[in-house]
């Protein structure tokens, strides 16, 4: 299914310094830095250890393969200057708990789309809905983002409340 969030009331301003943390919010953004990315592996001892947390035992979270953190890597040499890429690892009470971001720089019309997974062990704790938050405000504070939309798979439920709970709303079914 396609959710999408147009004009929320996010502030539009610049600056914003990494790891950014929202007031009441249950976790912090790392931005994936190539450093970060080269030691990111099925454990997430070493990347965890780098960031200064514990890594969870069922790391990594889905959607976050090989594949995935290749591209991650290729995202950021591609874009070495570019805000919103490559992504961010989520941190949570001193843990690691999943991993967000923006699929790619903003299209023509503004658009943007966002993805986001947590740990299996860290679901259900609002840990993705204050991250995609996160992605919202500094998302809307840059001047070319118009639109965030998030793709979610029909089964994932929980994805799409995380989605509807972050003010978006959903535009389009996908067959499952």
């Amino acid at each position: 299914d396609i959710w999408s969030g147009t004009g929320l009331a996010a502030p539009r301003q610049g600056g914003a310094r990494w790891p950014m943390r929202q007031p009441a919010s249950p976790c912090t953004l790392h931005r994936m830095t190539p450093a970060l990315l080269a030691v990111d592996d099925d454990t997430g001892a070493a990347l965890a250890k780098a960031l200064q947390l514990e890594a969870p035992p069922d790391w990594p979270p889905e959607f976050h393969g090989p594949q995935t953190r290749a591209w991650y890597l290729d995202t950021a040499a591609k874009h070495p200057d570019e805000p919103l890429l490559p992504g961010y690892y989520i941190a949570h009470q001193g843990g690691l708990a999943g991993i967000c971001g923006f699929k790619a720089v903003p299209d023509a019309a503004g658009m943007v789309e966002i993805g986001y997974s947590v740990v299996a062990s860290m679901q259900r704790r609002g840990i993705a809905t204050a991250a995609v938050g996160q992605l919202l405000a500094l998302g809307f504070a840059d001047p070319r983002v118009s639109a965030i939309t998030a793709e979610t798979i029909p089964s994932l439920v929980a994805s799409q409340r995380v989605a509807e709970r972050s003010g978006m709303r959903q535009v389009a079914r996908l067959p499952d």
